[in-house]
């Protein structure tokens, strides 16, 4: 038998093997072999979680090789809460089979009750997908709300009128024989938001002291500040909406003893506000007056001055299947003076390149000429090492990258805790 013939044989015993009478039969009886398979796309869900809780699918580490891509994204609620907008994406034979559900947490809620309350939905979810799989035969579906025609009918009166508010205290105290450190933090917030207002109202408190001993000289490091804000936002149909954001603060890095300021603003997003979890394509302006008493005299001879100032905003954010992309850039400009401005760019995409190859790229540049505060004495070293205060530059600039290759099984659907953060 010559070579040839060896190699016809080897690639037709595979075939017999698997055509009995022309059917085709699979190597094991094993039903899980059928399952549908899930790609979870959920940078901020328990994946482990809720692969205990549905394990009546595969899930696959690739979304090339799912029928149901999972796209689970989310966002605030006016009463503090979260809302989890699950997008399920039908593939190869679920292709344009699509269905989106929604769960949505009470603020009070542990994450424990998160976890459990989004899994609950993504089963619900899937029940479409699974009930032509052999699985669906062993799966049961019951129903445990009693009296439901007259719970229906309840409605809800809030007494707060949907505002909801949060106080807030933090500490952090270190100590070495060198160094010791102190940091105490508070705040305080009001927000209402409703489909028609978004008010949010915030007052918070920082001071920071460090002390560092070298030998015979003891340096101490000292920041504190405080801010009172306040953004007001009234909708104006699917795409427009026009509000204020007003502040009074005080800092001592930025050599602020008090100012406050009041920006009225108009925004327009492309996209209807509903798809704002998805999409986003903001355009934002606007323009108002600000009162700032410096701690020190500044760089031009300036102790208190009232100035007027507008920006204009434009930023877009997509989070689709192939991944993720944001962009923003913001330019502001004295009115007094022109040539007193900045212009700010930030960028980042995640991408899936082809199977198993991510990209991710993040960065952040700024012009800056518009810093009106700095102290006509400057800094004194140690201000500078230990950034009491702030520093003069004409821009800023950063930049982050990484790409990932991930190869071998596609399958992941086994969890194994064991000795998880012991090293």
């Amino acid at each position: 038998m010559n070579i040839v013939n060896l190699v016809s044989l080897g690639l037709l015993l595979p075939m017999v093997a698997l055509n009995v009478s022309g059917q085709v039969v699979t190597s094991t009886d094993n039903p899980r072999d059928l399952a549908i398979r899930v790609f979870m796309d959920c940078s901020s869900c328990d994946i482990d979680y809720i692969r205990r809780e549905i394990p009546y699918v595969n899930y696959v580490r690739d979304p090339k090789e799912c029928d149901v891509h999972i796209l689970v994204t989310r966002q605030s609620t006016g009463s503090g809460g979260r809302e989890y907008q699950i997008a399920m994406i039908g593939k190869n034979k679920f292709e344009g089979q699509d269905e989106k559900v929604v769960y949505t947490s009470s603020p009070d809620e542990t994450s424990d009750l998160i976890r459990q309350g989004y899994t609950r939905i993504i089963a619900l979810g899937l029940m479409k997908y699974v009930a032509n799989t052999p699985l669906a035969s062993h799966l049961n579906i019951s129903y445990d709300l009693k009296d439901s025609a007259e719970n229906s009918q309840n409605i809800v009166e809030d007494q707060w009128k949907s505002w909801v508010y949060n106080l807030d205290l933090q500490g952090d105290f270190t100590k070495q024989e060198t160094y010791s450190s102190l940091q105490l933090e508070s705040g305080v917030s009001a927000t209402k938001i409703t489909p028609e207002w978004k008010v949010d109202l915030n007052g918070n408190y920082y001071s920071f002291q460090r002390t560092y001993i070298l030998e015979d000289t003891t340096i101490l490091s000292h920041r504190n500040g405080a801010t009172l804000s306040n953004l007001t936002v009234k909708s104006i149909g699917n795409h427009w909406s026009i509000g204020e954001r007003s502040h009074i603060s005080t800092d001592s890095y930025s050599n602020n003893r008090f100012s406050w300021s009041i920006y009225p603003a108009i925004e327009y997003d492309y996209f209807p506000y509903a798809e704002s979890n998805r999409k986003q394509l903001i355009f934002q302006y606007r323009v108002g007056y600000g009162y700032n008493y410096y701690r020190d005299t500044t760089l031009y001879d300036k102790i208190e001055e009232g100035l007027f100032r507008h920006q204009l905003l434009i930023a877009l954010q997509v989070r689709q299947p192939w991944g993720n992309i944001f962009g923003s850039l913001q330019g502001s400009q004295y009115l007094h003076d022109w040539s007193k401005n900045s212009l700010s760019f930030g960028a980042g995409i995640y991408l899936r390149i082809l199977k198993g190859l991510s990209l991710t790229i993040e960065g952040q540049a700024a012009l800056i000429h518009d810093q009106l505060s700095l102290p006509k004495a400057g800094a004194t070293p140690e201000e500078v090492l230990l950034r009491q205060q702030q520093i003069a530059s004409q821009y800023e600039f950063d930049l982050e990258f990484g790409l990932r290759y991930t190869f071998g099984s596609i399958y992941n659907n086994i969890v194994n805790p064991r000795m998880a953060g012991n090293e």
